[in-house]
């Protein structure tokens, strides 16, 4: 069967990502609540963090931070029992046109640490605050965290004072998800988590381990969705640039020859 990256993104996204129940990655304000001036529902709400440099930041959703505990806690009984079931999280922020998924950022938490087979410093003992939180905490140097800084840092009505100065990636983020100088997404985002099994990957009969299933997905999205992706690595050192030298706009521009089992 001659496929396509399209046909190979949509057909592992249909047999991993529920879109019919999406996790919101942030707690938004009510578009009923008589404190915001937001009528969509799209202004994220805030939180306190940090014990000596307080400061306020984004505010994750409750459903976000059970899909995210849930699965952090099979990785670490998994890890605990020496089953070797799973490689780590693998996790999807994206958006929904429609019937489509259209991915933001495609990352991972490895179950290991670097120097030795100890639980990953990401996964071990996670918080309340959710400093570190799978790479999602609210601490500097993680994602939830510095997002902040680079959202919070150009809103008036937000005294950010506590932030670090904002980093280029995360001012990129700000940039594609959020209306500019505000707290308020420009639509819905939505992340999608889990323990990584070792499933069938997006090429038909491959079952990557982790890491190389993120690089995998990666390729793939950039091609398909150029203008979205927000991932630094596995994609050319200037994304844009080179989307628009290959002029990356018809759908089926990508035969996979190689790959000859059939993708349903």
């Amino acid at each position: 069967m001659r496929g396509t990256k399209r046909t190979l993104w949509e057909a592992w996204i249909d047999r991993n990502v529920d879109i019919g129940d999406p996790t919101p990655l942030f707690a938004t304000e009510s578009s009923g609540d008589c404190y915001s001036n937001d009528d969509a529902g799209l202004r994220v709400e805030l939180t306190q963090y940090g014990r000596t440099r307080r400061r306020p930041v984004l505010r994750r959703s409750d459903a976000m931070d059970r899909r995210l505990r849930d699965a952090i806690d099979t990785v670490v009984e998994d890890h605990e029992t020496h089953s070797g079931e799973y490689d780590g999280l693998l996790y999807l922020m994206y958006a929904v046109e429609g019937s489509r998924v259209v991915p933001y950022y495609i990352g991972k938490t490895g179950t290991f640490r670097r120097a030795d087979e100890g639980l990953s410093a990401n996964l071990d003992a996670v918080s309340a605050t959710g400093g570190k939180f799978a790479r999602w905490g609210y601490g500097n140097a993680y994602h939830i965290g510095d997002l902040s800084a680079a959202v919070l840092a150009d809103c008036d009505e937000v005294d950010a004072a506590n932030h670090e100065e904002p980093k280029a990636k995360y001012e990129m983020w700000a940039t594609r998800l959020f209306e500019p100088e505000t707290r308020r997404l420009r639509r819905p985002v939505y992340i999608w988590i889990r323990a990584w099994d070792r499933s069938e990957g997006p090429y038909p009969d491959t079952y990557p381990y982790l890491a190389e299933l993120e690089y995998q997905l990666v390729g793939i999205a950039y091609e398909l969705f150029p203008e979205t992706l927000l991932n630094t690595e596995g994609v050319p050192n200037n994304p844009t640039a080179y989307a628009r030298m290959r002029g990356w706009i018809d759908d089926g521009r990508t035969s996979l020859d190689d790959f000859g089992g059939s993708v349903e």
